[in-house]
């Protein structure tokens, strides 16, 4: 809670409720009545939540004077006390009528949206565990919530008001019950349109400019489209082991050149004639059937079915 031993209670004839309201930065506190305090039902469960409970309790009602409290660390737990109370009296009948009060003079501000015009806002708490977060703004017309205002004192080096003074459940609960007070929703179109010399900038100009992709190199390339250039293809081998790699110079339509004279076809061998070895159950050059090996025809059968010599 935002409290400091510069706004000690020591010195003050009011109570301490009044003067604890009346801090600067406390303006959206309500003070909570004396008779809700005092029934012990209505602070069930809050015991644990603070130490030394029942003079800080004492020193809230006034049971004790702020000279016999004159401990900075009781006052705070003291101000910690109150606001787990207040949060618990403003969704009462009473606190929320006290809440509307405030709401009605605008003690807890206005939202900052321009469309909005100046719409009272609401105090609500991200969390209902003290020490989570600070007190924020709830605007009814646009249903965002807000930052409040910073509080520049130095009664308010803990960060601002805790925002589990108020709870979580306060302005909604606060707007079911004055329905009167629900403003009308901002319409679509009125949301503010980015201009440069009277041009509405487009989307795509507020985008974050992706880095520029680096070259990639012509292999990678390659294999990543799918294309098939000589440096993809595997490499093959044939029956005698020989490597049929096509880049290494290799004979293109599958003719072992080893098999004919001085590596060139025989005379009238044409690529037709060339017989798979593996179809006529040959197994030359000692292949193993699994890999095809083409052979060429003896010359000499060529001349008898053709019944003449070449």
């Amino acid at each position: 809670m935002a409290f400091n031993e510069d706004s000690s209670a020591s010195g003050h004839d009011e109570p301490w409720i009044q003067w604890f309201c009346g801090l600067k930065g406390h303006e959206m506190f309500c003070e909570v009545e004396r008779s809700y305090i005092e029934d012990g039902f209505n602070l069930y469960g809050l015991r644990a939540c603070v130490s030394n409970f029942s003079d800080c309790l004492d020193l809230i009602l006034d049971r004790i004077g702020p000279d016999d409290s004159d401990d900075s660390h009781l006052t705070q737990s003291a101000c910690t006390l109150y606001g787990l109370i207040h949060a618990r009296y403003i969704i009462t009948a009473h606190g929320l009528d006290a809440m509307y009060n405030k709401y009605a003079a605008k003690d807890f501000g206005t939202c900052p949206l321009v469309q909005c015009q100046l719409q009272n806002v609401l105090p609500v708490g991200l969390k209902d565990e003290m020490g989570a977060e600070t007190v924020k703004l709830f605007c009814p017309k646009c249903s965002q919530v807000f930052h409040a205002p910073p509080v520049r004192s130095r009664a308010n080096t803990n960060g601002g008001v805790d925002g589990a003074a108020f709870g979580t459940t306060f302005p909604h609960l606060f707007l079911m019950t004055f329905s009167n007070l629900v403003p009308d929703p901002l319409p679509m179109g009125t949301s503010y349109i980015p201009r440069v010399f009277g041009f509405r900038v487009h989307k795509s100009a507020r985008q974050k400019h992706r880095s520029t992709t680096p070259a990639i190199a012509p292999e990678t390339a390659a294999t990543s489209m799918g294309r098939t250039t000589a440096a993809n293809l595997p490499k093959l081998e044939n029956n005698n082991g020989r490597n049929n790699d096509p880049r290494a110079g290799g004979d293109e339509e599958g003719v072992d050149a080893s098999r004919t004279k001085g590596g060139k076809l025989p005379r009238g061998g044409r690529r037709e004639d060339a017989v798979d070895g593996s179809n006529h159950g040959s197994k030359r050059g000692g292949g193993t059937g699994d890999t095809p090996t083409f052979l060429m025809e003896n010359p000499s059968k060529r001349r008898r079915r053709g019944g003449g010599s070449t």
